[in-house]
């Protein structure tokens, strides 16, 4: 199990390692971003490319922390902000927080119309509805919910590495406590056939004794 953990984290760390290092030298903002399970297509749909581009300034393309807008338009009703469910940088907070993920059941397709400038409506699936009239089906291409749902393994593969590795642990300490109890029998039981032996010259020594004494009180029994 340990070894089976920590071969599938190391192929998760080299193929994530590979997507950042595509990216630029700086780390992509997703890499800061905590989803919950089950939101990583719907997170992938509603920013895109854009969780590939990190917040380093220097970047050809990266995010910017801005300040909160006075009036931001509240979402239509029923949908929760994406950034209510998902922890991120400030630089994100102005996108997340426009994006509203479509409840279970829900039309997006029918809520696009009331979608004000910049909003979006992301189901659980991936699938997309933005205020301009984009549409984004659940099965379109979406490289960055695969990006995080690799990362949500990585985490889990890390999880049940440590989980392993604790066992592996504690199994090394039994094997040795075992191999120590072993020892400790093996002499015991090297003590005991001693022991025995002992016992049995003794026992030799005893019945010769015994059978000297016997004749002699035969013999005596004889004279008188």
């Amino acid at each position: 199990d340990h070894a089976r953990a920590r071969a599938e984290a190391e192929a998760l760390r080299e193929t994530l390692a590979a997507g950042a290092a595509a990216g630029g030298k700086a780390p992509p903002v997703l890499e800061a971003v905590q989803v919950p399970p089950g939101l990583e297509a719907a997170l992938g749909a509603a920013l895109g490319e854009a969780l590939e581009h990190p917040e380093d300034a220097g970047a050809p393309r990266h995010w910017r922390a801005l300040p909160p807008l006075e009036a931001t338009p509240p979402l239509p009703d029923g949908l929760t902000p994406l950034a209510s469910l998902v922890t991120a940088p400030p630089a994100l907070a102005r996108a997340l927080g426009q994006i509203g993920v479509l409840p279970e059941g829900g039309d997006g397709a029918a809520i696009q119309p009331l979608l004000r400038p910049g909003q979006a409506v992301v189901g659980r699936d991936g699938a997309l509805w933005r205020w301009d009239g984009h549409v984004a089906r659940a099965d379109a291409p979406n490289p960055g919910a695969v990006r995080l749902q690799q990362r949500a393994r990585l985490r889990a593969a890390e999880a049940r590495l440590r989980e392993a590795a604790g066992a592996a642990e504690s199994a090394r300490q039994a094997r040795d406590a075992a191999a120590a109890a072993e020892q400790r029998a093996v002499a015991a039981e090297a003590a005991a056939r001693e022991a025995r032996r002992q016992a049995e010259a003794s026992l030799a020594e005893a019945r010769t004794g015994l059978s000297r004494l016997s004749a002699a009180a035969a013999e005596a029994e004889s004279r008188l």
